[in-house]
């Protein structure tokens, strides 16, 4: 495949690439690549080309997408915007945030692989995604097409529980404050778990806490994963209600969608913590919930940016 547009998400841990022929939309030959495997972005992407020319780049990161040199928020790396064109012959390259691309993928989010994990009536308003994995944010993808980015990971978490308190204590002693990705990320869901069993948080395996608690056969990982389900909810509840999100809320990132049936029960703890917001609560149970349940969205977003079809609107 010669003159590709190359799209990219590059997280914390992984990098999802892709290819798209000249004149199609079809994005093909997607891998994730652990970033472990590479000494930065360029490598990782010549690894992947593998000799493959390619003409154009967009690449959706985690971090704020500005200035010539960015700096990962979450990897000891440096994108560097005349690095990577030069490094490819690039005619062109756009670097956008990780959530930025998510909110341009709500463009057509029926083209995003996701399920009803709590129903609603949907609006022609506005439409939020939110993610848990490495980090935690959020973007919301407003009536007239624009998208507005936050940096919601790094708000204040607001506790509510004796537990969360505790969390709250211990964690702003360590850091210097509690912020809320600090807890709703998958970092942050061995944290709640060292707190309720005594274990070393270096000693706690995430996806198999996570395996244990589904299982039933585990109490304490059943209640941390629980305690970590109640926090999205409330913060999940808390975006849409910010951002009036009638459009729908969309779901994403590996703990998020490892935790499905937590999140599906409707009596369990995050639906109850998401509609838990007064006299609001009757609004609440109108927004419907979506959980990606691909690693793709970021990709698909990154080629929306490169096609402008976010400019359609609905």
């Amino acid at each position: 495949m010669s003159a590709a547009l190359l799209v990219a998400d590059l997280g914390g841990t992984n990098c999802r690439l892709g290819l798209v022929a000249p004149g199609t939309d079809r994005i093909v030959d997607v891998r994730s690549i652990a970033n472990d495997t590479a000494s930065g972005f360029v490598p990782l992407v010549a690894s992947y080309l593998d000799g493959r020319r390619i003409d154009r780049m967009v690449v959706a990161i985690a971090a704020p997408a500005d200035g010539a040199r960015i700096q990962l928020t979450n990897r000891d790396w440096v994108i560097d915007r005349n690095e990577i064109a030069a490094a490819f012959g690039l005619s062109g390259l756009e670097i956008a945030n990780d959530f930025e691309a998510l909110g341009h993928a709500l463009a057509r989010p029926e083209a995003l692989e996701s399920v009803v994990v709590k129903p609603g009536v949907a609006t022609d308003g506005t439409r939020i995604i939110l993610g848990a994995g490495t980090g935690f944010n959020c973007s919301a993808r407003l009536a007239n097409g624009s998208v507005v980015v936050c940096e919601a990971g790094h708000t204040t978490f607001a506790p509510v529980t004796d537990l969360d308190r505790r969390l709250q204590a211990e964690l702003s002693a360590k850091y210097t404050r509690c912020s809320t990705e600090r807890l709703l990320s998958g970092s942050g869901l061995r944290e709640i778990h060292a707190m309720v069993s005594g274990t070393p948080v270096g000693a706690i395996d995430g996806k198999a806490l996570i395996a244990a608690a589904l299982s039933g056969q585990d109490p304490q990982a059943r209640t941390s994963a629980e305690a970590f389900a109640r926090m999205l909810g409330q913060v999940a509840g808390d975006l849409a209600l910010l951002f009036q999100a009638g459009g729908g809320i969309w779901l994403s990132g590996g703990p998020t969608r490892a935790l499905r049936p937590l999140l599906a029960d409707p009596d369990g703890p995050f639906q109850r913590a998401f509609t838990d917001k007064g006299r609001m609560a009757p609004v609440m149970k109108t927004f419907p919930v979506h959980l990606v349940t691909s690693d793709q969205a970021a990709i698909a977003g990154c080629l929306s940016i490169a096609t402008g079809t976010f400019k359609d609107g609905r």
